[in-house]
């Protein structure tokens, strides 16, 4: 992961008092505080996943956010997109979650891009990141992300929600030998399968977002156990959780040694 020099960011006594919940924690305290300002995150997806961690990622103190998504607020958003209201339709996403991030904390840098991910020309963005958050609803733009967090040998933190079920996982692109998301989702063909489709329980993508947001804060400040090559998968209609190691293909078509 990308290290910058720690020496360059101070907390003032506002930020102390800010943070000052993260500060008790002996995993945190200031220096793991000052390690999240030092941090750039990209985070693509602003829906009913991005929402949350948006919020959370703006609250954590993240110095350097890159938020993408090319959608404008719908009717459909609101029963589960915690970012936007009523007065928000036919907006863009990107601004709207910009104006309640910096409504949050006005101290930190985002960076807004309303495109497609495959429009996206510049890749300073992901050169400069130390994580990548998957917070998209569908395959192709899922093994899209992945393939950018090989290329770029970026940290991958990816969810998924959908009817009642919901997925989370780590995958480190940065390190030799760790499985990619296409060593566990390989050639499916469901491009489109969404909760568009199929509905999604709205407190379901808090919960999964929630989680994302928390097992990125985890890999930023390397603390606890983690997601890392593993799989989380959520029933929220039985409230049960179940977790599953996810092992390296070594035949993947993404990210095989014959391939890259």
């Amino acid at each position: 992961m990308q290290t910058k020099n720690l020496e360059d960011f101070t907390l003032s006594d506002k930020d102390l008092l800010k943070y000052n919940r993260h500060i008790l924690l002996p995993e945190i305290d200031i220096e793991g505080q000052k390690l999240l300002m030092s941090k750039h995150v990209v985070l693509i997806g602003l829906g009913g996943l991005g929402s949350p961690i948006a919020y959370y990622l703006a609250s954590s103190g993240i110095g350097n956010i890159t938020i993408i998504d090319k959608d404008i607020v719908d009717q459909t958003n609101l029963q589960r997109q915690i970012l936007y209201n009523g007065d928000d339709i036919g907006k863009r996403k990107v601004d709207i979650a910009f104006e309640r991030m910096r409504d949050i904390n006005q101290d930190i840098d985002i960076n807004r891009i309303s495109e497609d991910l495959n429009d996206i020309t510049d890749n300073k963005y992901f050169i400069d990141s130390d994580l990548i958050i998957d917070a998209t609803d569908n395959f192709k733009t899922r093994n899209n992300i992945n393939k950018l967090s090989l290329i770029h040998k970026k940290p991958l933190v990816m969810g998924a929600a959908i009817k009642m079920e919901g997925q989370i996982s780590i995958f480190r692109n940065d390190k030799k030998n760790a499985p990619c998301y296409n060593c566990l989702y390989n050639d499916l063909g469901d491009d489109d399968l969404s909760c568009s489709d199929y509905g999604v329980l709205s407190t379901l993508t808090g919960i999964v977002g929630s989680i994302q947001a928390n097992e990125s804060i985890k890999v930023l400040l390397d603390i606890g156990e983690k997601l890392e090559s593993k799989l989380l998968m959520i029933d929220a209609k039985n409230l049960s959780f179940k977790k599953i190691k996810i092992n390296k293909d070594p035949n993947c078509k993404v990210c095989s040694k014959k391939i890259l």
